[in-house]
């Protein structure tokens, strides 16, 4: 049976009459007819009979239309665009990032849905090497990222561009410095013990070589996956670390360490990243919006 047949039987149900079918129906009578006497056939019903008022519906026609109905709008619901509202939804968003992300576009994310979503959810797990193959098995939905060497079918959205700053404790001998130029070089930094951040990459994790002169130089004495627990290693020691600006400046207003403009010339474009199939999913494009204006 096709859904035409439905149609005309569900207009037959409701008027009661095959001429009136068929012109909302926009059909000619004759097809009307036909697709009347098949109607019939399948259910072994007149479905309509004369009587001294005119045509009625049977006994059976009467039974078919709360089932009838049902069935149409059942079927029409399979092509109806997904529909996504935000203020009722409980959908939870699976999310791989480092702490840089969840602190500096997840948690300000949050805060704003709080009021216009707010029972929409959040799970972040750690951005790890493996989190590129977990967004293309579908195990999370998004991957916040600074980097664009990926694989796969991913979609890729510029958020912003960022650039370092020089985290050190405060009455570190390299203040005076700093406020005397305005800012530190690399080469100011190199008689200093170093932290580094080590970020995932689609393979491993990598050392983030920003305060180096040479790319190729010895390693910092400390490699960190965590930017947020930098404070803590440089509040009681000469070292220092370099943390991303929008960072930075939350690290130095929550703890005893001060941020320092660093003039290293590097700069990282961020990205939020997710997988094709989810491109035309409202709620993954809302999603997605809502991050632009967190970032905007």
């Amino acid at each position: 049976m096709d859904f035409r047949v439905l149609r005309f039987l569900r207009l037959l149900l409701q008027t009661g009459s095959v001429t009136r079918s068929a012109e909302l129906l926009e059909i000619s009578q004759p097809a009307a007819s036909r697709i009347l006497a098949r109607i019939r056939d399948l259910t072994g019903d007149p479905l309509l009979i004369r009587t001294q008022a005119g045509y009625q519906l049977t006994d059976h026609a009467l039974s078919l239309q709360g089932p009838v109905l049902d069935a149409i709008n059942s079927i029409e619901a399979v092509f109806q665009p997904p529909h996504f509202s935000p203020e009722n939804s409980r959908h939870c968003f699976r999310i791989a990032a480092t702490d840089y992300a969840a602190a500096c576009v997840i948690g300000p994310l949050m805060d704003r849905l709080a009021k216009t979503a707010p029972h929409i959810q959040a799970n972040v797990t750690p951005l790890v090497p493996n989190s590129f193959s977990m967004i293309l098995e579908g195990e999370i939905d998004f991957v916040f990222y600074a980097g664009l060497r990926v694989k796969g079918d991913l979609i890729v959205k510029k958020l912003f561009t960022d650039s370092y700053v020089l985290l050190m404790r405060k009455g570190h001998p390299l203040l005076e410095l700093a406020n005397r130029k305005g800012f530190l070089d690399p080469p100011d930094i190199a008689p200093y013990r170093q932290i580094e951040f080590s970020y995932p990459t689609v393979d491993r994790l990598r050392a983030d070589t920003v305060m180096r002169i040479e790319r190729d130089e010895a390693p910092a004495m400390l490699s960190v996956p965590f930017f947020t627990a930098m404070p803590f290693h440089v509040a009681n020691s000469d070292a220092v670390a370099a943390v991303p600006s929008r960072l930075g400046e939350q690290l130095s207003a929550f703890s005893s360490v001060v941020s320092v403009p660093f003039r290293s010339g590097a700069q990282f474009p961020y990205y939020l990243l997710w997988h094709e199939r989810g491109q035309f999913n409202p709620a993954m494009r809302w999603f997605v919006d809502e991050v632009a204006r967190t970032v905007a």
